[in-house]
């Protein structure tokens, strides 16, 4: 699935060591057969999306942004106070779907997709925030 979705995707054995490293997680939407999938990690207070893709014939159809929710909301019943996520600065429909789902870019990664495209580094707060004393 990602090697139709992406340029320079990623094999079996890079997802199995992704899914292997403490708090990953996936979330996979299937019908008869898998129609997309999203993976993330923990780390701390922090949840990062790793990769979400949907198979073309079901783009969309609101499916990446089900997947989007249901990661946040995972995420966020373990303790994560904010989702992190980077996507290329030339993939307009991925921009529209973080920014419908409530992310805001923080950063930028210089020509860090095939040396060529900037990364835009996006967050949203999952409202697990604790006040700082003061």
């Amino acid at each position: 699935m990602h090697r139709i979705s992406f340029a320079e995707p990623w094999d079996e054995a890079a997802m199995a060591g992704l899914l292997a490293m403490p708090g990953a997680f996936g979330l996979l939407a299937a019908d008869e057969a898998p129609l997309g999938f999203i993976l993330c990690r923990m780390a701390a207070d922090e949840a990062e999306v790793l990769t979400l893709l949907v198979l073309p014939p079901y783009r969309r159809s609101g499916l990446g942004g089900r997947l989007l929710a249901a990661a946040c909301a995972q995420a966020a019943s373990a303790g994560a106070a904010r989702m992190f996520l980077e996507v290329a600065a030339d993939n307009a429909a991925g921009l529209a779907l973080y920014a419908a789902r409530g992310f805001l870019p923080v950063g930028r990664r210089p020509r860090y997709y095939g040396g060529r495209i900037d990364a835009l580094i996006l967050e949203k707060y999952l409202g697990n925030i604790i006040p700082a004393a003061g």
